[in-house]
């Protein structure tokens, strides 16, 4: 950012699909309200290493529906010619630009900014979204990461904004909402589509056979990607080569290579694979339905947010914040494929349920462990009551039983004062439970999940704050008080074990 350069590539969601050229029909219905001659405007661009990036200016023409009916002209703010002589003018998409954030209100300007927050900080004359990682008690500054270019830098109170999005002719979150809690806001806000469906959890080893058995050159299948941009969304092909045990070569049946003529052919695993859902043709969908919409050649993941008296639904899809309309046709129920059998979504409704009481709540107290479960030489995994250490679990074996209720266990990673020998020490039997079984994510995490994040040797309980690029997360951990980056291979689904039974608590609610 110091260069105005950020290194992550724009990313391209329903409306900029990869791999295929720009459609030349209009995707306006009508010109927004705002854009008129004149009028102050935020201006994005799909130039790389400017994601996130916000610059003001204003209009100068509006589209013309005979000759021009995508863009606009607009003036820059603060950006020159090239000899510096006069404001840059250039033409550009208007789904590009919106109207200019009002400046905060006196309530807002009291609110406190919070780790973990999103915000748009003020730099080099231009708005970046960013989120809040530390609220600097000595200086009184912001540490503000940005996922595009992995940098974290300091800000001023005044030169923050809490950050929203233009969408469907209006802020969201609106502006003329009353500032709440944020554990209030975030239960009872509609349009925030993060909450709705749990993850699914899949075991690797069924999965691997699954494919083995079904995924034969020639098969029909759907590839997913976790490519940015791309995440929930499967586009058809078929298998054309088997790759050692766990990948695949697959020959698309609607992307093409860079010349534009031959079937794109890439190499995906078996978590990546799967056969085409069964159809649903006469299944009416109703608002809350989590569905795929067939959009420039791919499956995108959505939610029904409206549905209209002409047969048409108004779809939200939350990787991009974007709302667009669609027939029945080109429409599906959303369904998992988890251990070789398709599984339809929980439901907002079930979800809600489920969130009413904390997951903590509805375990019993700690008590004696079921010997049954642990023999000597058993891998366990023990939690620490040292202050500091609480919500960790470090992996280690069992050495003995000790009395009636404790026992000697010896860490795997952990050292003793020589700095050689493995430590052992004598915990309560309460303290100990077997390890987790291995879950395998087929989608990535989402904001609010709970999880377990690998560092200084343990497992740390945290919640997923923000999903940054490159399959990294920040995860904020409440015991602390602190803000990480983690990547993904260093997570995994928080799970409580309650009288003899791993228990999956996949959201946090507040």
């Amino acid at each position: 950012m110091s260069s105005l350069r950020r290194q992550s590539p724009m990313v391209s969601y329903p409306t900029n699909q990869r791999k295929k050229a720009p459609s030349n029909s209009n995707p306006l219905n009508r010109l927004p309200s705002f854009l008129k001659p004149g009028a102050a405007v935020e201006i994005s661009t799909n130039e790389e290493g400017f994601r996130g990036a916000w610059f003001m200016g204003k209009v100068v023409t509006v589209p013309s529906p005979d000759k021009d009916p995508l863009n606009c002209q607009v003036e820059y703010a603060t950006i020159s010619e090239l000899d510096g002589s006069k404001p840059l003018k250039e033409f550009v998409r208007v789904d590009h630009l919106r109207p200019a954030l009002p400046p905060m209100s006196e309530m807002e300007k009291k609110r406190d900014i919070l780790a973990g927050e999103d915000v748009d900080a003020f730099y080099k004359d231009v708005w970046w979204e960013g989120t809040v990682t530390e609220v600097r008690g000595g200086d009184g500054k912001f540490s503000v990461y940005f996922r595009g270019s992995q940098e974290l830098i300091q800000f001023r109170r005044d030169e923050l904004r809490f950050h929203r999005e233009w969408i469907n002719d209006t802020w969201q979150p609106p502006l003329d909402e009353a500032e709440e809690e944020e554990e209030e806001s975030e239960e009872d806000e509609v349009d925030d589509y993060t909450e709705e469906y749990l993850v699914p959890q899949v075991n690797l080893e069924t999965t691997r056979a699954v494919a083995k058995e079904m995924f034969s050159i020639g098969t029909v299948v759907e590839v997913s990607s976790d490519e940015e941009g791309f995440v929930g969304c499967w586009f058809a092909a078929k298998v054309v080569e088997r790759i050692g045990d766990d990948e695949y070569r697959v020959e698309y049946k609607d992307l093409r290579e860079g010349n534009g003529v031959e079937p794109l052919k890439e190499v995906a695993d078996f978590l990546h694979i799967r056969p085409p859902p069964p159809s649903d043709e006469d299944i009416d969908f109703a608002v809350g339905d989590k569905i795929d919409a067939f959009y420039n050649d791919g499956w995108w993941v959505g939610e029904v947010i409206e549905s209209m008296k002409d047969g048409s639904v108004g779809i939200f899809f939350r990787e991009s914040a974007e709302k667009m309309r669609f027939g029945r046709h080109g429409l599906r129920l959303h369904k998992d494929w988890v251990n070789g059998n398709w599984e339809l979504p929980l439901k907002r409704g079930e979800v809600k349920r489920a969130k009413k009481v904390p997951f903590e709540r509805n375990v019993r107290r700690k008590k004696a462990i079921d010997k049954q479960y642990f023999n000597i030489g058993t891998p366990v995994e023990v939690s620490s009551i040292e202050e500091g250490f609480e919500d960790s679990w470090f992996l280690a074996k069992l050495i003995e039983y000790r009395g009636t209720d404790k026992c000697l266990v010896e860490y795997d990673k952990l050292k003793a004062e020589d700095g050689k020998e493995p430590l052992s020490e004598e915990v309560n039997e309460f303290q100990i439970r077997p390890q987790p079984p291995e879950m395998v994510m087929v989608n990535p995490f989402e904001k609010l999940d709970k999880v377990n994040a690998l560092y200084n040797d343990g497992w740390w309980i945290g919640v997923v704050k923000k999903v940054l690029a490159k399959s990294s997360y920040l995860v904020h951990f409440s015991k602390t008080d602190e803000m990480l980056k983690f990547h993904h291979s260093q997570l995994r689904l928080h799970q409580d074990w309650s009288d003899g039974k791993w228990i999956t608590s996949s959201k946090v609610c507040f």
